[in-house]
């Protein structure tokens, strides 16, 4: 399985996923432009895309989507509090948007995908656990806390894409105003870099093996603050960062590092 960040953060997510002639699309928050651009650089077109899984149906997940479809057909796959989101705000892909319950494990093509409930302020938001050829990924963003369901669904794969959205310090001293503030620190709002060194520590001590921060806020954080907060948790652990577990930063804008497991 080959896994791939195409951006990541509020202004944008798109993550490609592969293996052997299967490949999907995690969320499609950027332009097609930039998808095609990012899909060139592993060999790929969306004409290859075997689908795009929505996590929920904030623009910064979504905002692709609509040309996707326009240009290239490509079949979408969300829970059904998002494809009533879809059914109503663009009509017009209803034919390409294929629902699923929540929790029920379907494969696609050499891809199998079990989605679980995130806590976020979203119609039905959700995270996927992909395995394929023994392997397996858990991706967890967007989410204000981590719940047992988020758990039970992450430990043990071998590679986690977790939220790591901000530094509570540079969050209540920044100049977001009031209500903003509160909406990220709340249990469905964003994780926090101590939350997501919690997690990390757990998925660690199960077996993880590669960790990567994602959805990083521009202005609440720096790489630099959330690299160090998670390593600090995982050193809590015994767990040695480069050794026992790889830990990685996506870019936000940008490609980031290719996985291949």
């Amino acid at each position: 399985m080959t896994i791939l960040t195409l951006a990541s953060s509020s202004s944008g997510n798109c993550t490609v996923i592969s293996h052997v002639n299967t490949h999907l699309l995690i969320d499609a928050g950027i332009s097609l432009s930039r998808i095609r651009a990012g899909l060139h650089h592993v060999g790929l077109s969306p004409d290859d895309l075997s689908g795009v899984f929505v996590t929920h149906e904030h623009s910064d997940h979504i905002s692709g989507i609509k040309m996707l479809i326009k240009y290239h057909k490509t079949p979408i796959f969300s829970s059904f509090g998002a494809g009533k989101y879809f059914f109503g705000a663009i009509p017009e892909i209803e034919p390409f948007v294929n629902c699923f319950e929540t929790g029920v494990e379907f494969e696609l093509g050499h891809i199998s995908l079990r989605s679980f409930r995130t806590p976020h302020d979203a119609m039905e938001s959700v995270g996927y656990r992909l395995q394929a050829g023994g392997k397996a990924l858990a991706y967890a963003t967007d989410l204000g806390h981590v719940t047992d369901e988020v758990l039970d669904a992450s430990l043990g794969a071998d590679i986690a894409i977790i939220e790591a959205n901000h530094d509570r310090d540079m969050l209540n001293r920044g100049p977001y105003p009031h209500y903003l503030k509160r909406r990220i620190l709340s249990k469905h709002g964003h994780l926090s870099n101590n939350d997501s060194g919690s997690f990390a520590a757990r998925l660690a001590a199960s077996g993880t093996h590669h960790i990567q921060l994602a959805h990083l806020s521009r202005q609440n954080n720096t790489p630099v603050l959330a690299r160090k907060t998670v390593e600090h948790a995982l050193q809590g652990i015994g767990a040695e960062v480069g050794k026992d577990v790889e830990l990685d930063i996506a870019p936000p804008y940008t490609i980031g590092r290719k996985y291949v497991i």
